[in-house]
């Protein structure tokens, strides 16, 4: 509870996000000064980095850029015509939803810049403390870069602490390459563990070295595929992943015994999150940041109270595997027009659809009557999960070198907790890495940040995977091709 009660003194100064990287006001930095003299000084800074990071993810607006996967429907109407947009290849530059990621990520890089630009003027702070919170910044930084590059390809690469008024595009190669080399200094940097506030129950609430490490693993896969196509990162990313497999009990890692564990307000610190945002929507002063609306009402259906800001597609969903882990995703009984008793399956809620379980069980929803008093939550977002992990290692070693043992080994310690049987042995390079992106697409469904679409999208895929879209859905506006890559990435969007 300190840590809360830390944060809400240092939101005083901190809260406001800013619209756009080049205002020249540093709401979202900590200028040189007055601040980086003492470890006070830096704690407070990483404070500022968590708050920008938290309002990406603490909502279902950026994650709509990724609805144009196979796994993500929403009705086309009302206020949520944005978020159908995505779903069906319509996306403006004008399209607010996408403003969401975009802002907080170059919220969260400017702030990263004037924490790199001057840590070392914290001479009153230990070197340890000043490298451990410069790695907090590089991670950051090359986070947030991770997910603007995916989602919108070519973007502005600021790297410096100033103001800037017209900065030209950078292509996905020097995105990467700057996201490389601060995740190479931040796996140094930052520490095994944190101490005192930033560690509850027992877990890092901050990135660690281990983060640092499986999100190297991640981006190397990806650099693997569409648009660089630089397969020979398919190595490194085995290699860096074996890495965080194999010192697991250095950071505490491992798969949660249940999937239904996974998204359960009781279980909010766990040991599969090897990175994530942590919400407390309890303070007694509001600050936007601190808590939020992924649950429990955005996935959760009308009929019930909810906000049906996303469902599951019905092929998607026909096609996932039975077990305890569909069991967890997504929701079977739904109580029609909110009647405890009048229950029915999908086909007969509002919309017709399945909906997701994920995020729903927070603090004020009520697991009997389907049914939350609040709709600011305090649900945590993973946003990297050790199952990621897992399934990285078993896609990248299986392209570097073949589908051997270990490869098949990491795959079935997710299927194996998914309630499926062992993966089929003797497959080819092709077939394997064709059952781990399907594993991953069954695995992280449902607004998760390894969101599908990433994967579609660096495997060449997005049309394919459409192809047997239900006629149910919101039929597409436009359509788009896996050759020429049409509509892979969203419009940039208008912001002032």
């Amino acid at each position: 509870m300190k840590l809360y009660i830390y944060l809400i003194v240092v939101m005083i100064g901190f809260s406001s996000c800013d619209n756009s990287y080049l205002d020249e006001t540093p709401k979202g930095s900590i200028t040189p000064l007055n601040f980086y003299k003492t470890s006070s000084d830096l704690d407070m800074a990483t404070i500022a980095l968590s708050l920008k990071i938290n309002g990406a993810f603490n909502t279902s607006s950026g994650i709509a850029t990724c609805y144009g996967a196979d796994d993500f429907s929403v009705q086309r109407a009302g206020n949520k015509f944005n978020f159908s947009d995505f779903d069906t290849f319509n996306a403006t530059s004008s399209n607010d939803r996408m403003t969401a990621w975009w802002n907080n990520f170059y919220a969260t890089i400017k702030s990263a810049n004037a924490l790199i630009a001057n840590y070392q003027n914290a001479v009153q702070a230990s070197e340890v403390e000043r490298n451990n919170t410069a790695g907090y910044a590089y991670f950051s930084r090359a986070l947030s870069y991770f997910f603007l590059t995916r989602v919108w390809g070519a973007v502005p690469l600021p790297t410096e602490s100033k103001v800037y008024t017209d900065l030209p595009n950078s292509q996905p190669t020097d995105v990467y390459a700057l996201i490389v080399e601060d995740l190479k200094k931040a796996e140094i940097m930052l520490p095994a563990h944190w101490s005192g506030v930033r560690v509850q129950n027992g877990v890092d609430i901050y990135p660690t070295s281990g983060s640092a490490k499986a999100l190297l693993a991640n981006v190397y896969l990806t650099m693997a595929g569409w648009p660089l196509k630089q397969t020979d990162k398919y190595a490194l990313a085995a290699a860096k992943a074996k890495e965080v497999i194999d010192n697991k009990g250095t950071w505490g890692y491992k798969l949660e015994t249940n999937s239904a564990d996974l998204f359960d307000i009781q279980n909010k610190y766990n040991h599969e999150t090897v990175y994530g945002c942590y919400y407390n929507n309890n303070l007694p002063v509001f600050n936007f940041e601190n808590g939020s609306m992924t649950g429990p009402n955005s996935y959760a259906p009308e009929d019930e109270g909810g906000w049906s800001d996303g469902y599951g597609e019905i092929a998607f969903y026909n096609k996932f595997p039975s077990g305890p882990r569909k069991d967890a995703t997504y929701q079977k009984v739904y109580f029609l027009n909110g009647n405890p008793n009048t229950p029915g399956d999908y086909t007969k809620n509002l919309r017709k659809h399945p909906y997701f379980l994920k995020y729903r069980f927070d603090d004020s929803y009520n697991k009997t009557t389907h049914t939350a008093a609040n709709w600011w939550g305090s649900m945590t977002v993973p946003v990297i999960r050790y199952a990621e992990v897992l399934l990285t290692y078993a896609e990248a070693k299986a392209m570097s070198a073949s589908p051997e043992t270990t490869a098949y080994a990491a795959i079935n310690e997710v299927r194996t907790r998914a309630g499926l049987a062992n993966l089929t042995s003797g497959l080819s390079q092709t077939d394997f890495k064709a059952a781990v992106v399907a594993e991953r697409g069954w695995e992280f469904t449902g607004g998760e940040p390894a969101a599908r679409w990433f994967d579609l999208i660096r495997t060449e895929t997005v049309a394919k995977a459409l192809i047997d879209r239900d006629p149910s859905e919101v039929p597409l506006i436009n359509h788009p091709d896996d050759t020429n890559h049409t509509y892979y990435w969203a419009p940039i969007p208008n912001v002032k």
